[in-house]
Parts: structure tokens; sequence; C-alpha cells
């Protein structure tokens, strides 16, 4: 006999997925998650200081919260926990929830949470402080705690590993013994029984895994809406348990029909409690990850049967066996390529986010291994499956265990990638904090204008912010030598309020810098920039008009009436408006007649969140028609109104009301 360099008979596939799945858990286990139901905003806001205790506490989410799965609290400047009630959903906004407050004293209070998402059953926790009658209180103070999302948890991906791959070998033996062998009597069922039992440890670790995320008893997880998706795939897991039971008694292919649909059932039920779910085309994004996991079923589950029929020699042995299952193999190698990137198109979005995001490191990994599969399977066709005709198939059976090993890493790399939110979920919260950070900048100068000063304040939101000042001679336009720099608060509308004070620090490039919660309310501040130098000082006053978290762009809508002369038509592309930006094509008529000419302007709030909204003046089209771009800060239901101004007429306001995704 001669002897083979390589792998050892029977260890490659085992040694390669284990090597290749190490590599990806140390590429991804020290990269820092992003949430899921991510806190898009907060009434009060964080940071924010109000003159009289507010009735209740609104926390908005990027994600359907699971209330049963998620709990508020309420502390003091000590750390004890206040009279508060339990969280509870605001009418006609899925994505928001309310909790009431009962007669806060002066003081700051710091507002916990955590919760689980509807959609995907992951946790997220974080805090958000305010003041009332005092500044709100700083990170670290009173429990305060930072965002917090757990990074997949080996209980986890074990968990959606083993699903995936139980009901995967499901689907493919029921495809092989239907499809592609001669004899189902070929298809070992104790390996079908052990396909099944690996499904159901996946659930069961699903669970407990679920469980200790969310911190709660076993009853009421499977009492929330996430327990309710749980069961749901359990109970498809059952089915197809019963099936795979069936087979043990019936050595026909009837049964491993029942199987196969089983096994798909359990994958729609998997597909339906995760972000495909989610989206406005939910018809479509579930229907793709359904097919694409069916496909991969029919692919690599179907790898490990043929090994199985071809070693306990099915009468198709050989070329007949490897040319039908190539062929099976093919058709769902398309469908699995096309579904595959439906998804990763609605997941990812752009090339950048394959880099940048925790989830498209993943889907690299995973795409480099599918490539290799792909590599494989294309030798495997073209070169061994003709070999296989004289019998000589142990070209074919080598490749195919490699590809079965390869199937199972890459069944793993999904389990840890399916841990991370999609890349333009993080996308869309990343652009959401970079609007809230916009900086505020202003300029002024002294009454003798002997320096001038550019003040730049970040996110120029009421709270915790940064400040920068630039001292400039006047007339030079050099640096000033200043020996000292402060600033002095005083908000504008309530001259009562105490007048606050920082000093900021020079560095190295001349700038000076500080921080601090002096701007602790929405609205304008006159912020008095102090230059000492020597014995002189010199006082700059400018205005500093801060905005609360979320507060839109654009110039607002004049005031008006609704007049009932006037309606509209409102269309949107994308239909229905998305979160990151939408077109609307608005059609106004006054009395039945297309309005031409006039200004129109469109405006968006959530009275709920207290927040100015958002607002823009719209572009005339032809018809009377007119286009306006928005963009909203989080998703829900919100109140609109479309301005008309008609020149030598009163300003008219035709209501609405949409719902943003």
């Amino acid at each position: 006999m001669t002897a083979r360099a390589g792998w050892p008979r029977g260890r490659g596939p085992a040694a390669l997925a284990a090597v290749l799945l190490t590599a990806l858990w140390m590429a991804l286990a020290s990269a820092p998650a992003s949430g899921h139901a991510l806190l898009a905003a907060s009434n009060p806001a964080d940071g924010e200081s109000l003159a009289e205790a507010p009735g209740s506490v609104v926390l908005a989410f990027t994600e359907r919260p699971d209330f049963a799965l998620t709990t508020v609290r309420v502390l003091d400047s000590s750390g004890k926990e206040v009279r508060a009630g339990k969280p509870e959903p605001v009418p006609d906004q899925p994505y928001q929830l309310r909790v009431t407050l009962e007669g806060l004293d002066q003081g700051a209070y710091t507002v916990t949470w955590r919760t689980t998402s509807s959609i995907d059953g992951h946790t997220t926790a974080g805090s958000v402080g305010f003041g009332v009658g005092v500044p709100a209180p700083l990170p670290g103070e009173a429990g305060v705690v930072l965002m917090d999302t757990p990074a997949p948890t080996p209980v986890g991906v074990a968990g959606r590993w083993l699903f995936y791959a139980g009901v995967v070998l499901m689907l493919g033996a029921a495809v092989v013994g239907v499809a592609v062998a001669a004899d189902v009597a070929s298809l070992p069922r104790r390996s079908l029984a052990a396909s099944w039992l690996a499904a159901v440890v996946g659930v069961g670790l699903s669970v407990a895994d679920q469980r200790a995320s969310a911190e709660t008893s076993l009853g009421n997880l499977l009492s929330s809406a996430t327990g309710h998706k749980l069961t749901v795939q359990a109970v498809a897991v059952l089915a197809a348990g019963a099936a795979v039971a069936w087979s043990a008694v019936r050595r026909d292919r009837a049964p491993l029909v029942a199987v196969g649909v089983g096994a798909a059932a359990a994958m729609l039920a998997r597909a339906l409690a995760g972000h495909a779910d989610a989206s406005s085309a939910r018809w479509f994004t579930v229907g793709a990850q359904w097919s694409h996991m069916v496909s991969v079923g029919v692919w690599v589950g179907g790898l490990v049967w043929l090994l199985a029929a071809m070693r306990r020699g099915d009468p198709g042995r050989g070329r007949g066996l490897a040319r039908r299952f190539s062929t099976v193999a093919a058709w769902a190698l398309a469908l699995v390529v096309v579904s595959g990137t439906a998804r990763a198109l609605n997941q990812v979005g752009a090339w950048d986010r394959l880099v940048n995001t925790d989830f498209g490191l993943a889907l690299l990994v995973k795409l480099g291994l599918f490539a290799v599969l792909v590599a494989l399977g294309a030798r495997a066709r073209f070169r061994h499956v003709p070999a296989a005709a004289g019998g000589g198939a142990g070209g074919f059976r080598r490749v195919v265990r490699l590809e079965v090993g390869l199937g199972a890493t890459l069944l793993a790399a999904t389990a840890v990638m399916a841990g991370f939110p999609p890349s333009v979920l993080v996308a869309a919260a990343s652009k959401e904090a970079a609007a809230a950070a916009a900086p505020i900048s202003v300029t002024g100068s002294d009454f003798a204008t002997t320096v001038r000063v550019q003040l730049v304040v970040t996110p120029g939101q009421p709270g915790l912010n940064r400040y920068e000042a630039k001292v400039d001679d006047y007339d030079t336009g050099r640096a000033a030598g200043a020996d000292r720099v402060s600033l002095r608060f005083q908000l504008k509308d309530n001259p009562d309020l105490t007048p606050t004070a920082v000093d900021l620090e020079a560095s190295a490039d001349q700038r000076w810098r500080g921080s601090g919660r002096d701007l602790s309310i929405a609205g304008i501040w006159t912020v008095t920039v102090v230059v000492e130098s020597g014995s002189d000082a010199v006082e700059v006053p400018m205005e500093v008009n801060t905005r609360r978290s979320g507060a839109g762009s654009g110039a607002p809508c004049p005031e008006g009436e609704t007049d009932p002369a006037y309606s509209a038509t409102v269309d949107s592309e994308p239909d229905p408006p998305r979160l990151e930006g939408t077109t609307f094509r608005l059609a106004v008529r006054r009395d039945g007649r297309p309005v031409t000419g006039a200004q129109v302007c469109f405006a968006a709030d959530m009275p709920e969140m207290e927040h100015p909204g958002v607002s823009a003046m719209a572009r005339e089209a032809s018809g009377g028609r007119y286009d306006v771009d928005m963009k909203f800060i989080m998703a829900g239901t919100w109140s609109a109104a479309i301005v008309v101004a008609e020149p030598g007429r009163p300003v008219a306001l035709v209501p609405l009301r949409i719902q943003v995704r």
C-alpha cells in the first residue's frame, strides 16, 4: 500500500473545522457588540435639567421592546429606588415605552433600563439621567451605567449551531432519500435521530441563553413574545421528531417527506424570529431568509447523507448517485447565492460596513468559507463525478468529506454572526448619534473689538457638553496671548436661574478646552467668554441655542390653522417611510383644484417625546405636486402637517399621521 501525505483518515474535516472555527472566534470574541434594541431617544433627555418634575419617563428604541422582558428602575442621587409604574406601551408607538412617576422632589435622578428586542430576542441595557431643579447626574454617579450589550455567548452560539446543524441534516436526509438515493434503507436511521436530537438540544440551549441574558424566570420568558417564538420553533422541531420516529418504523419515502416538511417548518420559525421579520417588506425578507436556510439544508445537509448512502452500498452508487446529487446541489447552490445576496444587501447595505462592523466581519469569514466550499464542489462535479462512473469513487468521497467539514464550520460562522446586530442597524444608530452630536459653533468679539472668540459646543444638547474656544487678536487674526479663559452661563429666558462657570484649559494647539453640564436646559443661553491677560480682562458675550436630543433640522414651518378647503394626498419613496431618509410627494388641492405657486412646508413630530420634531420646505414639481426629503430620528407613528401658504390667503394646515419604520 502506498502511504499518502495529508490528514489522517477521517480526521481532516474535523481538524479543519476546529482550526477555522477557532480563528473565527478569536477574531470576533474581543470585538465590542452593538445593541439590537438601541435607545434612540428619551423624555426627559439624558443629561437634561427640568424646572418641574416630569409625570413620566418615555424611552424610544430602534426595535420593538418585549414588555414582558423589560425592567425600568428610577433611582435618586443616593441610589435609592423611587416609586414608579411598570413599563407600559405608548399608544400607536410600538417602539416606545412609558413609566409613570409620582411626585419627584428636587434632585438628580437616574433611569436604568434593561430590555429584550421582541424581534430577535437580544438584550440591551443602559441608563439616562436627568435633574429636577439641579444638574443631571454625571456618568458613574448614582448607579449610572453605560450602554451594555453582551457579545454572543458560548451557550448562545452552541445553541444556534446545534439547531442549524440538526434541521439542515434532517432536510438533507429528506432530499437525498427522496430524490437521490435508490434505496431509502441506505440512510442510517440512528444518524437521523441524532440530527433531530441536535436540533432539540439547540432549542434548549437557546432558551437557557435567552433566560440568562434577560435575567428572568423560565415561566416569564415563555409567556413573553420572545418566548412564544422559541415555543413555535420547539413545536416545529417536535413535529419533525414525530416524522423521524415514523421513518424508523416505515422504511419508505413518505416518512422522509414528512421529516423534510418538519425541518423546513423549523427553519421558517427561526426566520420569523430574526431581523428578517422586522423589515417593511416582511414577506420578501422572511422568504429570502427561509429560502437561504432551505437551500443550505439541501446542499450542505445532503452531503452527509450522500456519503452515508455511498458507504452503505446504495444501488445507485458510483456515477449515478453522485451525478443525481450533483444536479440537485447545483440548483440549491444557485438559490443559496441569490437568497444570500438578497439578505446581505438588506443587512449590510454598504461595502465599508463589511470591515467596520462585527456583523460585516463575520459575514466576510462566512463568505470565505463559502468560496472554498464552492471550489471543492466544482472540483467534485467536474473531476470526481465522471471518475466515479467506473466505481472509482474514492476521490469523490474524500472531497465530500472536506465539504462536510467546511459546511459544519460555515454553520458555526452563521451561529456567531447571528449574535451580532446587522450592519444597517449599527449604521443607522451611528447616523443618529452623529446627527445628535453635531456641534454648535458661534463667534463673537468684545465691545472694544480687541479679541475675537470662536466657541464650539459639542453636542450642543442639554447635559454634558465639550467646549473648545479659539481666542485670536481681532486685528491680526493671530492667537491672543491669554493667561486664563473661562465661560459663564446664564439661561436667557430665566434670569433667576443661578449662573454657573467653567474654566478652560490651554492646549498645545493654542485652543482652550473644557467640559461640563452647565447647559442643562433646552433654550437660548448667554455664554460669556472671559479672557484674562495679566491684570486685564475682556468679556465676549454670545448666544448658544441648545436643542433637545433628536431635534430635527431645517427652518420651522409657518403657523397656520386647519382649513377644510385644503386637502392633500401623500406618497412616499420608500413606502412605508424609512428612518434613514424618505422622499414625500405631496399633491395639494384647494376646493378640489391643484394648488400651484404656493410655499409648502412639511412638519412632523412625536408629541410624547416633546422635542421640536423635523420640518423642511417642499420644492414645487408641477400640477400642484410638491416634493420634500425628510429624515427621522426614530421609528414609530409621527403626527405631521402639510403647511400651505398661498399668496393673499391665510396659512392653512392639512394634518396627517405617518408610520415610520
